[in-house]
């Protein structure tokens, strides 16, 4: 089965594309990591697979459905989920309410976030948008979860998180993907990525420019690759 595929894809804000001829796929129980310096077209890409920006050209599969531009709700009713750079919550709703709103219907993911991050439920009245943003962050993350049976999407993984809590989303995903979901990380820190993901992907100027199977000579590339010109 095609999970998540991204052929040709160009997209961006407006009538300007910034993402060129983006090819792209995760396959289930894959896990997939996407670096790239600021402004290097990662959001863009995933907003535009998503439906959330301007798509002129290229195809977007999920779940072996062609998905048209625009149409946000079909790749999420084929059960891909994206958690955006802004993080994706209701702030006027408590922590609670936005777990229950993003909980795909009949479905128990291998692993419950409630059940591994105690904020979840020690929190869970509180409205989501007094807590800090790696609290926010975590939230978002677990939103992700529960909706995502098939893929799960985030952008800027281990944006205001500690270390200690970012080695435990990584673990959650780790452990989704062995049980056959497919997951594609975006992230600007190379190590987390090369650490954790079996692939790992590079933009550079709103195009790929790296894709390979993570290993010792992969992390050396990537890292390169990082390296402010």
């Amino acid at each position: 089965m095609t999970l998540f595929r991204l052929t040709g894809l160009t997209g961006g804000q407006g009538a300007v594309p910034f993402v060129r001829d983006v090819d792209l796929e995760v396959r289930p129980g894959e896990l997939v990591g996407l670096a790239g310096r600021n402004g290097m077209g990662k959001s863009t890409t995933l907003r535009t697979a998503f439906g959330l920006a301007t798509r002129f050209g290229g195809e977007v599969v999920v779940a072996d459905t062609p998905v048209p531009p625009r149409r946000p709700d079909l790749p999420a009713r084929l059960g891909a989920s994206f958690m955006p750079e802004d993080r994706g919550v209701f702030p006027t709703l408590s922590v609670a309410e936005n777990l229950e709103l993003a909980r795909r219907r009949g479905y128990r993911p291998a692993v419950d976030p409630r059940d591994v991050f105690p904020l979840l439920t020690e929190r869970a009245g509180q409205p989501a948008g007094t807590l800090s943003g790696g609290q926010q962050q975590l939230v978002g993350f677990a939103r992700a979860v529960l909706a995502g049976s098939r893929l799960i999407a985030v952008d800027e993984l281990t944006q205001g998180l500690q270390p200690s809590i970012v080695t435990q989303v990584l673990e959650v995903a780790t452990q989704l993907a062995a049980a056959g979901v497919g997951l594609l990380l975006v992230d600007q820190s190379p190590s987390v990525l090369t650490q954790w993901c079996s692939r790992v992907l590079v933009m550079e100027a709103g195009r790929l420019v790296l894709d390979e199977v993570v290993t010792e000579e992969t992390a050396a590339r990537v890292s390169d690759l990082l390296v402010l010109r």
